[in-house]
């Protein structure tokens, strides 16, 4: 990776491509009936094809780019054959055929030496990242090299990343015998066993137990539609009663020995992996990483595939946050004499502020001498409560809370009806918020409920505002104080109070709209999907209105134009300029059903796709220094989209934020919405890496499909904190 010298120069992970290396290409189209998913469709019949015919078939720009150009024969014949092996994956698919006017895109460019040349060199590659690091006694950690194509200002780039992830000792088949139910497979995350000399592993979700081999799945089957020559031993030696699983969006079947286990951040716990040892396992910094990627790069440039990396050298590539008008200062309370203006600044610094100049919209009186706080705390736990509770106290007096009153009920179990019983104990004290301690809880599982959903979901049925701290928290009594500082803050947000605001708000909007879906699969990974539409709504200056949440049965990707349109009402939104801040990508139709139905309210939608994952990493060179780029720093694709640092590491190398738009909505604009949109967490000190519009997207989501979300269908009580 060329390094360029001066005070300051960024560059990305982001290489040209050697265009006169690229072979000549070929196009094919796909012909499918009714509605059926063509990305999907186009990526695995891209597999299929690369099988039967070898060379490089890819699925890019909505059609197969290859060097194969078989007569029409043969290719009829080979798709018959795929029709007929995996008749319910290729139902919806007609036929394909040559699309003989076709020219290569910078799109299809770029992902063709993705997909199709840089496979060619795998193991050469993959070897250099080798050896695995042990992670104790259950587990190691493995780097992994991902190639990805991006267009930069109409020129064909690729962009190489390495990944680190947590690999289990055991494979799944071992792993599976200490488990009680097949059921426990769901939501693990795996990769396949293969050689890397034979190709890159998939790796994804298990999303379903389809069954036994030979008794619900057929052997012969599997082995007909194995994609890989080198799985096929696997499924021959396969038992006989060996569980079957489908992987990713369900397209892939494995037997549980063809897998291994990738443990993620969510499931340390489970498969008894320390935290902090794994974190500091996967953390790369950014001078390792680049030197890493060189490894990687060294060898695509001597096989003729990629060019140098793209810095600031190149005109109009990266966009410091001050040149699209960001501006991190925050309007307080005015316990000065006068309204406090100060630039944000996270952890204690930002409650010394809010100590200094108090809160910028207290409830009136609410927790002073006359009007105690109380809170009503339901103990699930084994901690000894008093120290946390006196430390609790402490922080909320330097929010304003001169006087607060705590009545503590000790249970004995996590159950529905102990809490119940300890909400009525505690009524007769009319307690503001109730703090339940309870057990900590391994994560958001689809298929779990524990002690936290119980909780959360009594208080949402009752209307009770409430917040929750694990057990395991407070057992970290060195961390006390600050732990303290987050929960005081998320119980004043939740109580209605408002601690600051942008002290410039947004200009070219009166709100700003956080929408998400979330999806509950079928367990066969098609048809009906139970779902919830989100919306999170926010004003101009920052502070939260309120929060829709809609459930909604969907089949495929959009959701019915209905639902869309109910999330922006006429008596809110009539005649309003509205960002609305995506989570992920727009799906089929939503982006023209919110945009034509905000016309017709006489306002006006600027649409932000914010995508949290993939993107590659910026870094800066500074005296001789590789480091991460300032908060802010942007890299710009096109005049609709960039990747922009929103985080900072102490250690690793943070992963911009994949930031999308249409015009005339500029990205300039969208930056600075989603940027200062990161300053305002009401529910935590630590500065998110999300913009507060989507942060807690999946938190909602997955409360929601769980039946946990508020009474009539919004609130303006943000009860996820």
């Amino acid at each position: 990776m060329s390094l360029l010298q001066g005070t300051e120069t960024f560059f990305a992970e982001i290489f040209t491509i050697d265009q006169s290396s690229l072979p000549e290409l070929y196009a094919y189209n796909l012909l499918i009936r009714g509605s059926g998913e063509q990305n999907r469709l186009g990526r695995k019949l891209a597999d299929r094809l690369t099988r039967k015919f070898g060379g490089q078939w890819v699925w890019t720009d909505e059609v197969i780019v290859t060097t194969q150009l078989p007569d029409n024969v043969q290719l009829e014949q080979a798709i018959q054959a795929i029709r007929i092996a995996e008749k319910d994956s290729f139902k919806d698919l007609v036929k394909i055929e040559n699309n003989p006017n076709w020219q290569p895109t910078a799109t299809s460019q770029a992902e063709f030496c993705a997909q199709g040349l840089f496979p060619e060199f795998h193991k050469e590659m993959q070897d250099l990242l080798e050896p695995h690091i042990p992670l104790g006694a259950t587990a190691s950690v493995e780097r992994e090299y991902s190639v990805r194509g991006w267009v930069v200002k109409g020129v064909p780039t690729v962009s190489i990343s390495i990944e680190s992830r947590v690999i289990f000792k055991d494979d799944l088949k071992t792993y599976f015998r200490k488990l009680q139910s097949p059921n426990e497979l769901l939501g693990l995350y795996v990769a396949d066993k293969i050689p890397y000399d034979t190709g890159k592993p998939l790796k994804g979700e298990i999303v379903d137990v389809e069954g036994q081999l030979d008794i619900d799945v057929s052997r012969n089957e599997l082995l007909d539609i194995a994609t890989r020559d080198a799985s096929k031993p696997i499924i021959q030696n396969a038992e006989r009663g060996e569980y079957v699983v489908r992987v990713g969006h369900g397209e892939y079947r494995y037997v549980l020995s063809a897998l291994r286990i990738i443990v993620s951040p969510k499931y340390y716990k489970r498969f008894g992996i320390d935290t902090k040892k794994a974190q500091n396992a996967t953390w790369i910094s950014p001078h390792d990483r680049t030197m890493l990627i060189k490894k990687i790069a060294d060898v695509a440039r001597s096989h003729g595939l990629i060019g140098d990396a793209l810095t600031s050298q190149q005109e109009k590539l990266f966009t410091k946050p001050k040149h699209f008008r960001y501006d991190p200062r925050i309007t307080l309370g005015s316990k000065t004499g006068q309204p406090g203006t100060v630039e944000y600044q996270g952890d204690n610094a930002l409650f010394n502020n809010i100590n200094r100049h108090g809160l910028y919209l207290p409830i009136p009186n609410l927790g002073s001498l006359d009007t105690p706080l109380v809170i009503g705390v339901i103990n699930a736990s084994q901690v000894l409560l008093e120290p946390a509770l006196e430390a609790l106290d402490q922080r909320l007096k330097q929010l304003g809370f001169v006087r607060t009153t705590m009545k503590e009920e000790k249970i004995q179990s996590a159950s529905r009806i102990d809490f119940e019983r300890a909400i009525s104990r505690l009524r007769s004290f009319n307690p503001h918020i109730y703090l339940g301690i309870i057990s900590d809880s391994d994560s958001f599982d689809e298929e779990d409920w524990d002690s936290y959903y119980e909780f959360k979901s009594l208080m949402m049925s009752q209307n009770l505002p409430s917040q929750v701290i694990d057990q395991d928290t407070l057992k970290n009594t060195s961390s006390l104080s600050y732990i303290m500082q987050n929960v005081a803050f998320g119980i004043s947000s939740k109580l209605g109070n408002i601690p600051y605001v942008l002290a410039n708000p947004l200009d070219y909007a009166d709100m700003i709209v956080g929408i998400d879906i979330a999806r509950k699969r079928n367990r066969s990974g098609s048809g009906t999907q139970n779902a919830a539409a989100i919306a999170q709504i926010y004003h101009r200056g920052g502070q939260f209105t309120r929060c829709r949440v809609i459930e909604t049965p969907l089949e495929g990707e959009t959701v019915p134009a209905s639902v869309l349109r109910s999330l922006f009402p006429l008596d809110e939104f009539e005649g309003k300029r509205v960002v609305v801040h995506r989570d992920g990508l727009f799906r089929g139709d939503e982006a023209k059903i919110i945009q034509n139905h905000l016309s017709q309210l006489g306002g006006e939608a600027f649409l932000v796709e914010v995508i949290k994952s993939g993107s590659p990493r910026l870094y800066m060179l500074s005296q001789n220094q590789i480091d991460s780029p300032h908060l802010g720093m942007a890299f710009q694709l096109s005049e609709t989209e960039a990747f922009m640092v929103t985080s900072k590491s102490s250690r690793g190398t943070p992963q911009p934020l994949h930031v999308r738009t249409q015009l005339p909505f500029t990205i300039g604009k969208a930056l600075h919405s989603v940027l200062m949109l990161t300053l305002m967490h009401y529910g935590s000190v630590k500065r998110p890496k999300l913009p507060i519009t989507i942060h807690y997207s999946d938190k909602i989501g997955y409360l929601a499909l769980r039946g946990v979300k508020p009474i009539g269908g919004q609130s303006t009580d943000m009860y996820w904190l």
